[in-house]
């Protein structure tokens, strides 16, 4: 039974149900929500509510912002976004949007970005990108259209409904206590190994150690202290083809820290120091040498005590796995690896733990046997 007007009906349940514009569909057309009620009166109510937020969407970013999604992306991110993270982030989600997500949604008006699609977009990205790292890049279309719906420019923000690929936690790689050994033998051969030192000894990230100056080591107190990292980000005030090196401070507050040296590590960077010609540890002809050069290195070594397909990172997880097997605490190896938070520590080493659990149970099991 049609009730009077706008657009509310009584159903053969006996409730009633109105219909208003929610938003728009690609195409420009729009599509409706629904309300349902025990009376006329309260799904009245409820509909006029929904169609004056939506008469006040339609003119708010109708006359405040006619460009694309394209437009509002570059606005987004040098105007509201670049003075407020760091070079290498904004190198990053500069390469991200240029090459993965502008190419698909870049020209469609603003206004008219949908929750279908955004999920072409993600299909598409599935053909190019790991799960993780479509996470990564989502993130950006989510703030970016976050930051248009705060501003009155969306009623709403379709990316918030739309699902992504479940992330597959993988086994960390770490080199077992055999190639632990031979690998740490190899390296202290030559000074040329002393990143691969450093990271067995510290769990140091690459770039961590190609940054590190003798200044942040302390001989007396046998400390090493975290103060900075090098990277290689795309230069695109240059050429978005070419890259560049750039020494930043730690990512996060829990990076920038001070770690025991061993001695074995003590040994070793004492021999380095009598050497160096240069303020960086790590050197070559009075040069500091950058991470991609620092890998180079390290797949001579594996490569030359038979160790195949194992990339410098999991010399770091190979420190973390040694702390695990030690029984060294969790908060104590999330703080040694500069974590951003235990939780992300655990996340990490699951399978490292359980292990340690396991054979924590087996010692239990003596007393019920």
């Amino acid at each position: 039974m049609l009730a009077r007007g706008e657009n509310i009906y009584k159903r053969k349940d006996g409730r009633w149900e109105g219909r208003y514009p929610k938003a728009r569909k690609a195409d420009g057309s729009i599509y409706y929500g629904y309300i349902y009620g025990r009376s006329y009166r309260s799904v009245r109510e409820q509909i006029l509510e929904k169609k004056v937020l939506h008469s006040l969407e339609n003119s708010t970013f109708q006359q405040k912002f006619q460009g694309t999604f394209g437009t509002w992306a570059i606005i987004w991110l040098n105007q509201l976004m670049k003075d407020n993270i760091k070079e290498s982030t904004y190198s990053s989600y500069q390469n991200k949007l240029s090459l993965h997500i502008l190419p698909v949604i870049g020209n469609t008006s603003l206004h008219r970005v949908d929750k279908k699609q955004l999920e072409q977009l993600v299909d598409q990205l599935k053909d190019k990108l790991s799960p993780a790292s479509i996470h990564i890049t989502f993130r950006l279309v989510k703030s970016c259209l976050k930051a248009a719906r705060d501003r009155g420019y969306l009623y709403i923000n379709p990316a918030e409904q739309v699902s992504l690929p479940k992330i597959q936690k993988e086994q960390v790689p770490a080199l077992n206590r055999q190639q632990h050994t031979k690998i740490l033998k190899e390296s202290k051969k030559s000074i040329k190994g002393l990143p691969v030192v450093l990271a067995l000894e510290t769990g140091m990230r690459i770039g961590e150690i190609s940054a590190l100056r003798w200044e942040d080591v302390d001989f007396e107190q046998e400390m090493i202290h975290v103060r900075r990292t090098k990277q290689r980000i795309f230069d695109f005030a240059s050429d978005a083809t070419k890259t560049k090196l750039i020494e930043t401070a730690p990512k996060t507050k829990r990076a920038k820290r001070a770690i025991p040296m061993t001695p074995c590590l003590k040994e070793q960077l004492i021999c380095a120091k009598s050497q160096a010609i240069s303020s960086y540890v790590v050197e070559s002809h009075g040069k500091s040498i950058e991470p991609r050069t620092i890998s180079y290195r390290f797949e001579r070594i594996r490569t030359k005590v038979g160790i195949l397909n194992v990339g410098f990172h999991a010399l770091r997880h190979t420190f973390a796995t040694r702390c695990v097997e030690l029984g060294i605490s969790i908060n104590t190896i999330s703080a040694l690896l500069g974590h951003a938070s235990i939780k992300m520590t655990l996340d990490t080493y699951t399978y490292s733990f359980l292990e340690d659990q396991r054979q924590a149970m087996d010692k239990l099991s003596v007393f019920s046997s």
